[in-house]
């Protein structure tokens, strides 16, 4: 196991890595989603490959976060669900094989948090979106890599991005629900 190490600063009472490029590790990080169903219900999922890089600068709020996410990845434990979910009707993942999330802003807030302002890409359909972010801390890994991690959260109205196929319920509502949850973690290692 590795030990903590210094490869963060304080920024405005906020815990935020020291400057420098720092690229996701895909193999231990992930985006889930959490949707209503059936309006009483939830469905949940997640996508198993995620990449990009967070480019720290000498001035924090001048930082950047670049993810792009595998649509076809999606995994929600149903095989007919998911094939659906990857089909035109909705993410149609072979015209729009990635989501991205590219940042525009860094901003300190209280408990150690940081809001991510970003554009979120979905469908080739580009809407801002907020990642509430935490970072969590480095260690050195046993191959001497400099490795950290965040995780977050966002929601998301998936008619902002064209995803509108809907199935009405005979008692109201639809079987899914307009706001997705989304969740994500990752690992990112200091580039040297």
């Amino acid at each position: 196991m590795g030990r903590a190490n210094d490869a963060s600063r304080i920024f405005n009472g906020a815990l935020f890595p020291k400057a420098g490029e720092y690229l996701i590790d895909s193999v231990h990080s992930f985006a889930g989603f959490s949707i209503q169903h059936f309006v009483v219900g939830q469905v949940r999922g997640q996508f198993s490959s995620i990449e990009g890089k967070l480019v720290i600068a000498d001035n924090p709020l001048q930082s950047l976060l670049e993810i792009s996410v595998a649509a076809a990845t999606i995994n929600t434990q149903n095989q007919a669900r998911d094939n659906d979910l990857r089909s035109a009707k909705y993410l149609n993942v072979e015209k729009f094989p990635a989501m991205t999330f590219h940042s525009t802003g860094f901003v300190p807030e209280p408990c150690g948090k940081w809001t991510i302002n970003g554009n979120l890409t979905v469908c080739n359909v580009n809407y801002p979106a907020a990642l509430t972010v935490h970072f969590c801390g480095f260690v050195d890994d046993p191959w001497g890599k400099t490795r950290g991690a965040f995780r977050g959260k966002t929601k998301i109205n998936r008619k902002n991005f064209g995803l509108s196929a809907d199935l009405d319920m005979h008692t109201g509502g639809t079987i899914i629900g307009n706001d997705i949850g989304i969740h994500f973690s990752a690992e990112f290692l200091l580039q040297t």
